[in-house]
């Protein structure tokens, strides 16, 4: 991105070139030569281009080490690793397995104000119908429960950082650039800018006012809601090939092939590793795509679920008999009371390394992908 050499920004850095203009001249003494040695001016020059060529390599090797070594702290920051807790990743063969490692695992029986164990499912089992209603709705939520907030703990993280080095930046331009003209505040570090680039990059902003909006949570009684709804509470065929939960639209490689789809449509249903992908994807999706405006407009004045699914009149053909869908799954089955949920308290788990690549946004009216 170009900029005008005129610009400077008081807040968010300034121009190398206003600095110069800035810089007042050497007004110290002149420095006189050495004398004229007996050193031929061959070996003389030939010296000279040894001690230059030295110098430079000696620069090359501070700048690449520095370098490395911001990279690494940097990646640090962003490696997707979870410590204090040791986060249990369980692969279930049947609607049995699920059941007992739900109670083995104290989701079974989950009172109010009771802290999620972090625990990862990484599939649902294929055999959910076999549950009575009542079993499969319980198990479906409880399952979801720690694994929406693992995924909205990251998205928490995210937002923390973010806010902190947007207070250091000051309330000065609001569009961010990230050209190497750009000198940024002292108090902000190398590794506080890459953040700020990635999550730029990721949530496809460079806003300060709009990527606040971005990277945000959402209730959990709306995530598991629209899951319920789109995956059939879990039972699913792309629940079941795929992890896919929400019903996500892919014109990637990797994905299923809706059995209805029409002859000249591209897309395809998207797949994932596991369940906790599928959640993060969702997140995202909510958060980056302009088909969701207004949804974190509503989520900006209010924390209710119920309010802010009036902003997913684009997520379904229905409209707003889908948004009356996922109301009534909030209301009927009580999904609120999960909303003040929080996981054991020594669960710290930090940021994926990069942003999800599975959504294309060269169709944006369309609220699947």
């Amino acid at each position: 991105m170009k900029m005008d050499q005129k610009m400077n920004f008081s807040r968010n850095g300034y121009l190398k070139n206003d600095l110069v203009r800035r810089s007042p001249a050497f007004a110290g003494p002149a420095l006189s030569a050495p004398p004229p040695s007996g050193i031929s001016p061959e070996k003389r020059i030939m010296a000279v281009s040894a001690v230059v060529a030295v110098l430079c390599l000696c620069l090359i090797v501070v700048l690449v080490a520095g370098r490395l070594s911001s990279r690494s702290v940097t990646d640090k920051q962003i490696a997707p690793q979870a410590h204090a807790d040791k986060v249990s990743a369980i692969r279930v063969d049947s609607s049995a397995d699920l059941l007992d490692n739900l109670r083995s695992r104290n989701l079974w029986d989950i009172v109010d104000n009771t802290e999620v164990p972090p625990v990862l499912f990484v599939n649902l089992p294929q055999d959910m119908n076999d549950l009575d209603v009542a079993t499969k709705k319980k198990a479906f939520i409880n399952t979801l429960l720690p694994i929406s907030l693992i995924a909205l703990n990251e998205i928490a993280q995210e937002k923390k950082s973010l806010q902190a080095i947007l207070d250091k930046l000051g309330s000065g331009e609001d569009t961010l650039f990230f050209d190497d003209e750009v000198i940024w505040p002292q108090g902000v570090s190398d590794e506080e800018i890459d953040l700020l680039q990635h999550l730029a990059r990721k949530y496809r902003t460079n806003s300060k006012e709009k990527l606040l909006l971005r990277v945000d949570v959402l209730p959990v009684s709306l995530i598991l809601a629209q899951s319920a709804i789109e995956s059939s509470w879990g039972s699913s065929r792309f629940v079941a090939e795929g992890n896919n939960l929400f019903g996500i639209w892919t014109w990637g490689d990797k994905g299923m092939t809706p059995a209805n789809r029409d002859e000249d449509a591209l897309h395809k249903v998207a797949s994932y590793d596991n369940l906790l992908d599928s959640v993060r994807a969702y997140l995202l999706m909510i958060n980056r795509l302009p088909a969701y405006t207004s949804l974190r407009q509503l989520r900006s004045r209010s924390g209710s679920s119920v309010d802010i699914a009036d902003g997913l009149l684009f997520y379904s053909e229905r409209r707003d008999s889908y948004i009356e869908d996922v109301k009534q799954i909030i209301v009927t089955n009580e999904l609120q009371r999960f909303d003040a949920m929080e996981l054991a308290e020594n669960f710290q788990w930090q940021l994926p390394e990069k942003p999800l690549g599975l959504v294309q946004l060269d169709r944006l009216n369309n609220a699947k992908i």
